[in-house]
């Protein structure tokens, strides 16, 4: 090989040289570029996941949005959603919610009879517990609390310890245990009591309604009829302050017959001679002091010529009317030795028929069942 052949060959190489150092930056390019356009695309896959995904965010937004719009469109309180999906789950249904609040208000009434029948067993009379000398007495709040706490551990032994003050409205505490022996025992017991109660106050109705005519009658009642039925009452209140002129028209005029004008005597006789003997004996007991307080008394008070007290009509009307009330007292309490009272507590003629009814109507409300009655209901009165 000559030297042009080898300048010729290197020129040769020296272009090829070029060409691949052409290419060489080509292909660098190519590559960068395509790096950049694999990076755009990454860069747009990325974002076209988030924005798949802000989509899919919106979307559920959207469908729980329109579960929740419609969840609260319901009957039930839109505050309370899931706390209602958490009683369907429990209940079952809305039946058996409403018969949870049922429950749930039976329960309340329960506590509502408890608490009033402890809260009137806490005023009463009753032993709650022994206490030593001169410690304090229990106040009302610790004998309630005393009367819960045995109630809460044996309603049985409650109801044997204090049935003596319970009320019949009572009984409902221990409806549940009904079929006990010992509850059956002292329901028995507390529905006698009310029963006797109940006669008790239809007794004197009877008997206030016979008085009341009694009265109008104007015998029984009268000056002269009192003062023979209680004569040392009545000379001590009223008789010793009458003149002779007024004990004159005392007298019943409608029967002058000797019998009857001597046995008056008579009683009149004997009525004084009580009285004397009584006032004589409460003169001889009286005590020193008293007796100084009497004199300042009598001192005070005139005598008539015959020796009587002298006081002011006003004063003899307030003491005739005071001794009226006194025996009408008596009549009611059933001391009126010769009056014969089974002709008054057994007579219904003597009912006031007002009483009656509410007593009727009472009774009835007692024995019955609560019944709920709607708000717009018209009620008689």
């Amino acid at each position: 090989m000559n030297f042009t052949d080898v300048s010729t060959e290197q020129a040769n190489s020296s272009e090829q040289l070029n060409r691949i150092a052409e290419n060489g930056a080509s292909v660098a390019e190519v590559g960068r570029l395509t790096m950049n356009e694999d990076s755009n695309i990454e860069a747009e896959k990325e974002t076209a996941l988030e924005f798949t995904a802000m989509s899919v965010s919106a979307t559920d937004f959207v469908d729980q949005s329109d579960r929740l719009a419609a969840h609260s469109s319901s009957s039930m309180p839109t505050e309370s959603v899931f706390e209602n999906d958490n009683l369907d789950t429990e209940h079952g249904n809305e039946a058996g919610m409403d018969c949870s609040c049922e429950s749930a208000q039976q329960s309340m009434k329960s506590c509502d009879s408890v608490h009033a029948m402890l809260a009137h067993l806490a005023q009463s009379d009753a032993h709650f517990k022994h206490q030593q000398l001169g410690e304090p007495d229990l106040t009302v709040k610790e004998k309630y609390i005393i009367a819960q706490d045995i109630y809460n551990s044996s309603r049985v032994r409650f109801l044997t310890r204090f049935h003596s003050y319970l009320e019949y409205e009572d009984l409902q505490c221990f409806e549940d245990l009904k079929g006990t022996y010992e509850v059956d025992f002292y329901a028995r017991e507390i529905q006698k009591r009310k029963n006797e109660a109940y006669r008790t106050n239809r007794i004197k109705n009877r008997r206030y309604e016979a008085m009341k005519q009694l009265t109008l009658q104007g015998e029984y009642f009268s000056e002269e009829e009192m003062k023979y039925r209680d004569p040392y009452l009545y000379e001590h209140m009223v008789g010793q302050y009458l003149t002779d002129q007024e004990i004159r028209q005392t007298i019943d005029k409608s029967d002058l017959r000797f019998s009857s004008i001597l046995l008056k005597h008579i009683d009149q006789q004997v009525e004084n001679a009580v009285y004397e003997y009584s006032k004589n004996n409460e003169e001889g007991q009286e005590e020193e002091t008293e007796e100084s307080e009497e004199d300042e008394e009598e001192e005070e008070e005139e005598e008539d010529e015959n020796g009587k007290r002298k006081i002011s009509h006003q004063a003899k009307e307030m003491l005739k009317n005071e001794f009226l009330t006194i025996m009408q007292e008596k009549f009611l309490r059933g001391e009126d030795r010769n009056f014969d009272y089974s002709k008054v507590d057994d007579n219904e003629e003597y009912d006031d028929m007002c009483i009656v009814d509410r007593e009727e109507e009472e009774k009835y409300f007692d024995d019955e069942e609560p019944v709920k009655i709607d708000d717009d209901e018209t009620m008689c009165t």
